[in-house]
């Protein structure tokens, strides 16, 4: 039976995309659906500039919902630039061999909690490496005009929805913007019976 999908827009540069990595790709341990991952360009590099004061209270705030969440936070080193298009550039690899959930968790801590700077080739070859991914194939993605594509196209989606930040979730045309609202979703998606052996309980109920 199809699984329903679940579009995660993310951006390499947003703290808040790194905590809620974890509990986004989680959903598709606990319910019927498949989380595709989207990654985008940063804010900052689509033009939107950010208020310094806003990036610094938004900093504050990532690190407190942080620790909230038991995830480290506050080594940081900004991708934004070359770093970012790198990391989308290798997720899109990731995701055509299945390993786009151990890339996005490993270069998000790299770049939020390690000081990782994945501009350069050795930070990133050490994140591609611990993800599971052969170093080769991550520098060829970096030239590869179809992954740079499906950057651009993930970027469009986003605005499609009416959405400029990130993280945001998308369940059919209904989206949820904010590492906040992951709880919110999966209340939605139990509601909607995709929860794991919702199906399988009801079709129990009716031998």
């Amino acid at each position: 039976m199809t699984r329903a999908r679940l579009d995660f827009f993310f951006s390499f540069r947003s703290p808040y995309s790194y905590l809620a990595a974890p509990r986004a790709f989680a959903l598709a341990d606990r319910h019927d659906v498949d989380v595709v991952f989207r990654g985008v360009i940063p804010m900052a590099m689509r033009g939107q500039a950010v208020p310094r004061a806003k990036a610094l209270h938004t900093l504050r705030d990532a690190a407190r919902e942080a620790r909230r969440l038991g995830m480290p936070f506050g080594r940081i080193h900004d991708p934004i630039g070359d770093g970012a298009t790198r990391c989308l550039l290798v997720a899109e690899h990731a995701i055509d061999v299945g390993r786009e959930r151990a890339f996005v968790l490993r270069a998000s801590r790299a770049i939020w909690a390690e000081a990782v700077d994945v501009a350069r080739d050795h930070g990133l070859r050490r994140v591609c490496e611990a993800a599971g991914l052969a170093w080769g194939d991550c520098r060829a993605a970096l030239h590869d005009p179809v992954l740079h594509a499906r950057v651009q196209a993930s970027t469009a989606a986003l605005e499609a929805h009416g959405q400029w930040g990130v993280p945001v979730l998308a369940f059919g045309s209904e989206c949820f913007w904010g590492q906040d609202r992951i709880e919110d979703l999966e209340v939605v998606l139990r509601d909607a019976g995709l929860a794991s052996g919702a199906r399988e309980a009801r079709g129990a109920g009716m031998a």
